[in-house]
């Protein structure tokens, strides 16, 4: 029960489906975790829960959001005593102020957003920053809305508050935009899950993704994208 609430702390939605990015990075990173030397970044963190679950790991952090991280991450982070290891930062993914510096940067239902009322230069420019900011050898690790079916595009503009200016993104434009990466590992999963009007629905829904459901679908109707990608060593 303990790690259940934990786990709904860092992902906040539609757990089952949205969790999976975390085994995920953990599986396909070529990065030694226990380096105490390493340095994450996580982007667009709002409530921190990625900073969170990289802090719980023992990997120091920079927490940061356009206008900094919220209220809630920090009471967050010191409920869980992992504070004192994470950073706080006010930090434009359009302009991110390092270079060559970090090994991981990670982040969660960004690129929508960024992308707002059609913009994929900004969506393009974005991950471009994450790479320059990135040590040689470093590692971007992303979990992303996906435009998937045309009922979730429909159900979207409907009923979801941001839906008409969000720009959901394609798998090959995300394909496009890891370009300059050397190793790209990514996956698609989820179908039910971004139905659920109430998190117990999504929770439900998502449980039914992860027990094979989603998987008769095509990629392309699948909501979530995750993966790893690596920058060029050297």
């Amino acid at each position: 029960m303990k790690t259940r609430h934990i786990i709904k702390e860092i992902i906040e939605w539609d757990i089952p489906n949205w969790s999976v990015a975390l085994q995920f990075w953990r599986r396909n990173s070529s990065i030694n975790l226990l380096d105490k030397s390493i340095k994450a970044l996580e982007i667009g963190s709002r409530h921190g829960g990625l900073s969170l679950w990289l802090a719980m790991n023992g990997i120091p952090s920079i927490c940061t959001d356009l206008y900094g991280p919220s209220a809630e991450a920090i009471r967050k982070h010191r409920k869980y005593g992992v504070s004192e290891i994470i950073q706080y930062k006010a930090l434009d993914a359009m302009n991110i102020e390092y270079q060559e510096f970090l090994n991981i940067i990670c982040f969660k239902s960004v690129l929508g957003g960024i992308g707002r009322n059609d913009n994929i230069t900004k969506q393009s420019v974005a991950i471009h920053e994450m790479y320059k900011a990135l040590k040689p050898g470093g590692e971007l690790w992303f979990a992303e809305n996906l435009i998937a079916s045309p009922l979730h595009r429909y159900l979207r503009k409907k009923y979801v508050p941001w839906g008409n200016s969000w720009r959901y993104i394609e798998v090959e434009e995300m394909k496009k935009f890891l370009a300059p990466f050397s190793d790209v590992k990514m996956k698609t999963i989820g179908f039910l899950g971004g139905f659920g009007r109430t998190e117990i629905q999504r929770y439900l829904f998502g449980h039914i993704d992860r027990l094979g459901f989603d998987n008769l679908f095509p990629d392309s109707w699948r909501y979530i994208v995750i993966g790893v990608a690596k920058k060029h060593v050297g």
